[in-house]
């Protein structure tokens, strides 16, 4: 699909303040609740021997509670974007946020095979439980790279994001939003690896690496923030190696 011509993303930017708070409060609500279901699943045992179709609902409820509050700006930039190509929608708009978030969900399915993958291993040589250090020093290695980087920015600045990926339609839409997705998840591949070292079901864990995201792709400093983290995830490892 060709890009959307510049003045297109450039005009797209306006968005009556009614329409932003109605977007922003219904996936605030909707992260709401996902956050409530999730803390109310936080006493269950380990989610390695759940059927595969509980544990991705699991996860997937998981992902809107942590990734909704981060991706508001971008749908509010794709709403904006349609209302100056005039095919703004709330089917499109919905369509956009379910293609995003079956991403995540999918992403549940490799999720599961690590935890099992990794349960098995440990069962077999009680030794590789001490790898959470190493882990943990490869997740900060890579907040310091060139593609965490160049996922990031994707999430940063949607509005150039969009223009160049643009697809009109509601099968677009969805494509768009999947699309992000894929973005998303190339940016927070290693904060997710490190959610499943510390336990998926970590309710301090969990809300740490949803502010973390949050602020990553929000504040102007977003970057070095990143690269922060990055540094503190690998002294983590380091301690635990040492440990």
């Amino acid at each position: 699909m060709a890009p959307v011509g510049l003045d297109v993303v450039a005009n797209g930017g306006r968005v009556d303040l009614g329409r932003r708070l109605f977007i922003g409060g219904s996936l605030t609500i909707l992260a709401g609740l996902a956050w409530a279901w999730t803390v109310s699943l936080a006493d269950m045992p380990g989610c390695q021997g759940m059927p595969t179709p509980s544990f991705l609902l699991m996860w997937t409820v998981m992902m809107a509670a942590m990734m909704f509050p981060a991706v508001i700006p971008v749908v509010v930039a794709f709403v904006s974007l349609s209302g100056a190509r005039g095919a703004s929608t709330a089917l499109t708009a919905t369509a956009f946020v379910v293609g995003y978030l079956v991403v995540w969900g999918l992403l549940g399915v490799h999720a599961q095979a690590l935890l099992s993958a990794s349960a098995s291993a440990v069962a077999a040589r009680p030794v590789l439980a001490r790898a959470a250090g190493p882990i943990l020093i490869a997740c900060g290695v890579y907040q310091l790279t060139p593609l965490k980087d160049a996922c990031l920015r994707h999430c940063r600045v949607p509005h150039l994001f969009l223009g160049h990926h643009w697809r009109d339609g509601v099968a677009g839409a969805f494509v768009l939003g999947a699309h992000h997705g894929l973005f998303c998840a190339g940016c927070c591949a290693s904060l997710m690896i490190v959610l499943l070292v510390v336990g998926v079901m970590d309710v301090g864990w969990m809300v740490a690496l949803s502010v973390l995201i949050y602020l990553e792709k929000i504040l102007p400093a977003g970057l070095r923030l990143g690269r922060v983290a990055g540094l503190g995830l690998c002294i983590i490892g380091v301690v635990k190696l040492l440990a």
